[in-house]
């Protein structure tokens, strides 16, 4: 693609909008979107965050929060023309806003971000149970975070897809030293479902049993951590409670990774992972599942960090002890040059281009749908269609019978009738 090219389809392309949940929560989708567009300012291209919930009081430049300030969304989104605008989407964050911004939203070009990969909203999330979102949510592009994440949209017949990578700040100087960096890491929330953490209290366990320094954690203490609770009890029962630190809600990144020798990620779902990406800025390597297709994607088995079949405690101690300084050294100089390959400037050019072009091409609606055709989610909600249907046909019966009867008589109807009115509980 010439420069002269890509100049052009930039040139009708004026706003990118990111969509998130919540910009004001702690690190993953949300801090992606504060440091793009805090680092897009004075671009040619406007960056701007819209965020369907969050407290306004420290405002932000170029963020919209959607609650309690609608009628101010609406006007910006009424500014937007569908030449000039494209909307991105995180996963299904769109839902999260009133049907009157999402109606704006949509009839802009939307590129949605497969930030989850699709098995877990397959199997994890509550999207595909609402039916009318799924037939009626369009995009036109679809971006995904890994080769492993886009073969599996393959295999379910979704096919029209484009891989981007993720922006980590890159850092000048590496300041790794075996010396210094003495913990073991973990950096994330306690979820035992979707990030493993509880199979850091065997590796702890083992660590204490081979006179390993203590495991280091840094996690949140709010919702965030749902088996927060139930992890420290695991920790007091295994006896292992002294050999864990704990810290809370800690953001500054180099408190984060300044001493860490490695970062232990054992997520069995990880559609990318910034934790990889922040520990390599600071040369620190990286040990992962190697099914999870993010750390499969970023990691280089052996020369940046490791890739475990089997995230065991055995497997991860094992490991542990067979890394000497100068083979830590090592990992590190390979893990830190490979985090400049994610810089934010490659991530804002790409993205820029794929929105320059999606805007250019759009045919005046969104047409893809980002999920798949699930047969067995589309015969149970026929049954339940018809279901209703029978119990509407029941109560109509029931009038007709109260009709004819004398009250008395029809008591017994009139409780059935109001226990067929009741809503089905969830």
């Amino acid at each position: 693609m010439t420069g002269s090219s890509i100049s052009s389809k930039h040139s009708e392309l004026r706003t990118i909008v990111h969509l998130v949940q919540d910009v004001s929560a702690i690190g993953g989708i949300s801090g992606r979107v504060r440091n793009t567009v805090r680092a897009a300012a004075g671009r040619d291209i406007r960056h701007v965050c819209l965020s369907a919930k969050g407290e306004p009081a420290a405002v932000a430049p170029n963020t919209f929060y959607a609650e309690g300030n609608e009628a101010e969304v609406l006007t910006f989104l009424g500014t937007c023309r569908a030449a000039d605008t494209v909307v991105v989407t995180p996963n299904s964050v769109i839902r999260a806003f009133s049907p009157a911004i999402q109606e704006q939203l949509s009839r802009l070009p939307v590129l949605h971000m497969a930030s989850g990969q699709l098995s877990f909203i397959l199997q994890d999330t509550l999207a595909l149970a609402d039916q009318d979102y799924i037939d009626s949510y369009r995009v036109s592009r679809i971006l995904c975070l890994s080769d492993m994440d886009m073969a599996f949209h393959r295999q379910l017949g979704i096919h029209e897809l484009t891989k981007i990578r993720l922006p980590v700040e890159t850092r000048p100087h590496n300041g790794y030293a075996p010396d210094r960096n003495r913990f073991v890491t973990y950096v994330g929330r306690i979820d035992f479902h979707t990030k493993g953490a509880e199979r850091l209290v065997p590796i702890a366990t083992l660590m204490k049993a081979r006179g390993l320094p203590r495991l280091r954690l840094f996690t949140t203490d709010g919702p965030n951590s749902p088996d927060l609770p139930a992890f420290l009890a695991r920790l007091e029962e295994a006896g292992v409670r002294d050999w864990v630190e704990i810290l809370y809600n800690v953001t500054d990144k180099t408190r984060l990774y300044g001493e860490a020798s490695l970062i232990l990620l054992p997520s069995k779902k990880e559609s990318f992972g910034n934790v990889i990406l922040e520990a390599f800025s600071f040369g620190v390597p990286v040990v992962a599942a190697s099914y999870a297709p993010g750390p499969a994607e970023v990691i280089r088995p052996g020369e940046d960090g490791f890739l475990l079949d089997e995230f065991s405690a055995e497997a991860v101690v094992e490991l542990l002890e067979s890394l000497t300084p100068e083979r830590l050294a090592a990992l590190s100089q390979a893990a830190f040059a490979r985090h400049h390959d994610y810089s934010m400037e490659q991530y804002l050019a790409s993205l820029e281009a794929i929105a320059a072009e999606t805007a250019r091409t759009f045919p005046g609606q969104n047409t893809l749908s980002p999920f798949p055709k699930i047969k067995a989610i589309g015969t149970l909600n026929d049954k339940l269609a018809s279901a209703r249907r029978r119990i509407t046909m029941l109560k109509s019966h029931i009038n007709d019978l109260e009709s004819s009867f004398s009250w008395r008589v029809t008591e017994p109807l009139r409780s059935l009738k109001a226990g067929l009115s009741k809503k089905p509980r969830r």
